[in-house]
């Protein structure tokens, strides 16, 4: 054997033995971003818990389905399959319907009535913290008169008076010729007393 084979042939050995070099989507598979309204749902990623949302995943094969799980206290419990493809390096959304909720609209970010009438399910209910998220997801992409007029009842749940007045006088600018305009009106009046209006807006 040459000099010049016995060359070729330890250079031949040398990269059949060495280690293969992982390419960067293995090194760091792409990932997902997932936000859930309300915020601090518990993700399960096929069956494993990831944590509580808002958060990332690595999505390790998109090719592959996926199947999520959102939960939250007070939320019926929301479970999609999506294709690893749409979530690689992507971004995810999903809407949690309130326990008791009447309407069967699946509820989605783009639909700023399921959002408000969610809202007013919510104000209800007594949980203005949650009626405010669901009111200002459902202002971000459509301005309503009920949207603000759910928006005041739920700030004067929490004893903001100064925010329930503005928002109420958004609903009468809004809509003047309100069903309850005298009822809001005596709202904002008597917006340094204890005071309560009705609630306005029923589950569809």
């Amino acid at each position: 054997m040459t000099p010049h084979s016995r060359g070729a042939l330890l250079a031949t050995l040398a990269l059949a033995c060495s280690p293969r070099t992982a390419g960067w989507s293995e090194v760091r598979p792409p990932e997902a971003y997932l936000e859930t309204l309300p915020a601090g749902a518990l993700l399960q990623v096929n069956g494993e818990v990831v944590g509580k949302t808002p958060l990332t995943f690595a999505v390790r094969d998109a090719s592959a389905p996926y199947r999520l799980r959102a939960a939250a206290p007070g939320f019926e419990t929301l479970e999609v399959t999506v294709d690893g493809e749409r979530l690689a390096n992507g971004r995810l959304d999903l809407v949690l319907r309130p326990d008791g909720f009447g309407s069967q609209r699946r509820l989605d970010l783009a639909d700023p009535i399921g959002l408000t009438q969610a809202a007013a399910h919510l104000a209800r209910a007594r949980r203005p913290r949650e009626a405010l998220a669901f009111v200002e997801a459902a202002l971000a992409v459509g301005e309503t008169a009920v949207a603000h007029r759910v928006a005041g009842e739920a700030y004067q749940q929490l004893g903001d008076r100064n925010r329930a007045v503005q928002e109420f006088s958004v609903y009468l600018t809004m809509q003047p010729d309100a069903p309850d305009r005298e009822v809001v009106e005596k709202a904002i009046e008597g917006a340094r007393g204890d005071l309560t209006i009705p609630p306005l807006v029923k589950d569809q």
